[in-house]
């Protein structure tokens, strides 16, 4: 045990009484001194950084009841009482969350009936322990996937529990407690769920068994990885039989993985996942001629980490039909069916006639006749009193046929 020391201080008799971890005033109370109550002999105190433990010789008065504790608050020496212990054969005390490095005077007196004291105890200047010294080493990882690695040597003082993380605000630049780690050994925490291509700012503090912190460790700053660049000179074609070809440059990521391709029937709809590749190209097939479709292209790293679906939108339509022939006229006689038409389409190679026979009012046989080079047909294969339906289409060298004209109905009624 540390050994008093005497300090010339008086005590006032007016003094204000405290309860609880923060001192509550209560109503001035009048200490009347009794010089036979038996003074307390204190044997000494021992510090730590927040707390400092007294000791005194046993008293065996039956006038005493307990025993005031008097201290002076930092910078102060007004010794004011602070808390109260019953009981004369009491000996110790311990005073709490007090701050550390701090110097604190103290006095005691035993305690008689209602508000009588003995005069005070020799003064004693006691001094709580300095803080445990910060971590001395922290450091961070960047360019990880929507997370920061953060690393610290463990702490060398056996009173450290632990570690608390603290994160900067940027909104409001405060400083946060976003999570606590157990164990004095644990030297790792790895933040999830952030923003990517963003600037964090970290520090770690020592906590120890009885939830004392250290001071704040040096700030380490993390920028998560960002989003890979996104893809813009996307190019797609117009002019493809039931077929739209797209091409795009190469993504210049180093750690690339691969390309996803989104497709929407119209430029303001919901844009859906359509397919995974590695390669620049792509030909996605239609089910129509003419249909269109609009895509986005999107670049993924081997972190998972996808490009922007960003505002660069691509139209790519497949073939459209060719005109359907004009002027299309037709007459029947006894030597059969003639019809012509016209077609100023560079794309048709040749033409299709249809031909629908009446058979019955609801009976009804359609051939098709094939591979047509000219602008006109001469159908010979009719019968008397028999309708008959010609439609004309034009096909192009891929295959792709327009729409049919109109059907003229014609119908040879013999005499």
């Amino acid at each position: 045990m540390q050994q008093s020391v005497k300090y010339a201080l008086s005590i006032s008799l007016a003094l204000s009484l405290f309860s609880g971890c923060a001192p509550q005033p209560t109503p001035v109370k009048t200490v009347t001194i009794d010089p036979t109550l038996p003074v307390p002999s204190l044997n000494g105190s021992l510090s730590d950084i927040n707390t400092i433990a007294f000791e005194w010789k046993a008293i065996s008065d039956p006038k005493v009841s307990g025993y005031s504790v008097y201290r002076s608050s930092e910078g102060n020496q007004t010794l004011t009482r602070v808390a109260t212990v019953d009981g004369r054969f009491a000996t110790h005390y311990v005073d709490e969350k007090l701050t550390p490095n701090t110097q604190y005077l103290y006095r005691f007196t035993s305690k008689g009936k209602e508000n009588i004291e003995s005069t005070g105890s020799e003064t004693m200047n006691v001094t709580t322990l300095p803080m445990i010294a910060p971590i001395s080493f922290f450091q961070s990882v960047g360019n990880m996937p929507r997370s920061a690695k953060l690393l610290w040597r463990p702490h060398p003082n056996l009173r450290i529990n632990g570690y608390a993380i603290d994160r900067l605000n940027v909104n409001d630049q405060k400083w946060s407690e976003i999570t606590t780690i157990n164990g004095r050994l644990n030297a790792e925490f790895i933040d999830t769920d952030l923003k990517d291509g963003q600037v964090y700012h970290y520090r770690v503090r020592a906590i120890t068994f009885d939830k004392l912190s250290t001071e704040p460790s040096e700030i380490a700053k993390v920028v998560t990885k960002p989003l890979p660049p996104e893809i813009k000179q996307i190019t797609a074609t117009t002019n493809l039989p039931k077929a739209i070809a797209l091409k795009w440059e190469p993504s210049s990521l180093e750690d690339f993985s691969h390309y996803n391709i989104y497709r929407a029937t119209n430029p303001e709809a919901k844009y859906t996942y359509h397919v995974k590749l590695v390669e620049t190209s792509f030909t996605d097939t239609t089910k129509e001629d003419g249909e269109a479709f609009y895509y986005k292209v999107t670049a993924v790293d081997k972190d998972g980490l996808e490009s922007p679906v960003g505002s660069t939108i691509t139209q790519g339509i497949s073939l459209a039909k060719p005109h359907t022939p004009i002027a299309y006229d037709g007459k029947i006689n006894a030597n059969g069916v003639d019809l012509q038409w016209s077609s100023s389409n560079p794309r048709i190679i040749s033409y299709t006639v249809i031909k629908t026979t009446k058979i019955s009012w609801i009976n009804r046989v359609s051939v098709e006749i094939n591979n047509i080079k000219e602008t006109k047909f001469h159908d010979s294969d009719i019968k008397p009193n028999t309708g008959y339906i010609y439609e004309v289409l034009g096909v192009d060298k891929d295959g792709i046929r327009s729409l049919p004209t109109q059907g003229i109905e014609l119908v040879y009624e013999s005499k």
